[in-house]
């Protein structure tokens, strides 16, 4: 990950924790996703844990993990590998049994080009979504949420216009509340 990355992430850690003088105290959670990320066209697998700081905010570390898959197959077999690391600021409110959530914050994502394109390129960018999550009992809770990780033009060897990559994901998972 780049430097002004991890000082926004760690920014946004340090105004998390800072808030939390006055608060309940503070639970953590971890959880699971399946997830369609589209890099236009890759399936992952995503994995995140958090801390609830507030009554109506968390702080949420997300992780994609990598998958390969095609994108074209126009002359020869493209594929593009997508990893994407996120922390977010997460507000929320609980409507009846639902929770519904905002997700706002920083994400470094890194894809693999393979085939007629063949390179490495990382970007980082704002990251932003929505979803919802119900509380099955006091531990366990299912959610299914939309993230949006970052959309860049990548500058690549053998393409003067360089490729638009845009990282779009939804999910749907369960979480373990300590």
């Amino acid at each position: 990950m780049n430097a002004k990355l991890l000082r926004n992430a760690v920014g946004l850690a340090l105004a998390a924790v800072l808030g939390t003088a006055n608060a309940d105290p503070i639970s953590w959670y971890v959880g699971g996703d399946l997830v369609q990320l589209e890099t236009k066209v890759t399936d992952q697998t995503g994995i995140k844990g958090g801390m609830h700081i507030l009554p109506w905010l968390d702080a949420e570390l997300q992780g994609i993990l990598p998958s390969e898959e095609t994108y074209s197959t126009i002359g020869t077999t493209n594929k593009v590998e997508t990893t994407v690391v996120a922390l977010f600021a997460k507000p929320n409110t609980n409507l009846g049994p639902v929770n519904v959530y905002a997700l706002l914050g920083v994400a470094g994502t890194g894809v693999r080009f393979s085939g007629v394109l063949d390179g490495d390129k990382s970007f980082s960018d704002v990251a932003y979504g929505l979803g919802a999550q119900y509380k099955v009992n006091r531990h366990f809770a299912v959610s299914a949420d939309w993230t949006h990780y970052g959309k860049k033009n990548l500058g690549l060897a053998g393409l003067p216009g360089g490729i638009d990559v845009e990282v779009n994901a939804f999910g749907v998972g369960a979480n373990y509340t300590f």
